[in-house]
């Protein structure tokens, strides 16, 4: 898996490409939610950088077997935990936490796997729901 450095832009990112991906696409609809909740200024990354993590991230979930193909791409839960561990800023999480709700939100459409996989990254950052 590639490694990024703690509370970097790409950190955050990969678990932003994740939670996108957790309902089985990354929709236009999201990531024009992501651009207008501000992800450049918050995350600073823009949505190619975005899209480039998204793919690194596919590929490397792929390579390693921690994805379950069960209809969706979703991340099981320790590797999310391993990949939350990566983002300790608590302003950082809370602005990753915001943009995944934002996006998921985006399409009007909130599923159990995103609601799944939020929950997952709380309980990793031990952030209460809300």
């Amino acid at each position: 898996m590639h490694h990024y450095q703690p509370n970097s832009p790409e950190a955050a990112g990969r678990i932003l490409a994740a939670c996108l991906l957790s309902d089985g696409h990354l929709s236009l609809t999201e990531l024009e939610a992501l651009d207008r909740c501000g992800m450049e200024t918050r995350l600073f990354l823009n949505r190619n950088r975005l899209l480039s993590i998204a793919q690194t991230l596919c590929e490397d979930l792929t390579r390693f077997g921690c994805l379950s193909w069960n209809d969706v791409c979703q991340v099981d839960p320790a590797t999310l935990a391993w990949l939350a561990a990566d983002v300790q800023d608590q302003q950082l999480r809370r602005d990753v936490i915001e943009l995944c709700n934002e996006a998921v939100m985006a399409d009007r459409n909130y599923c159990e796997r995103e609601a799944r996989f939020l929950q997952l990254l709380r309980d990793a950052w031990k952030v209460p729901a809300q």
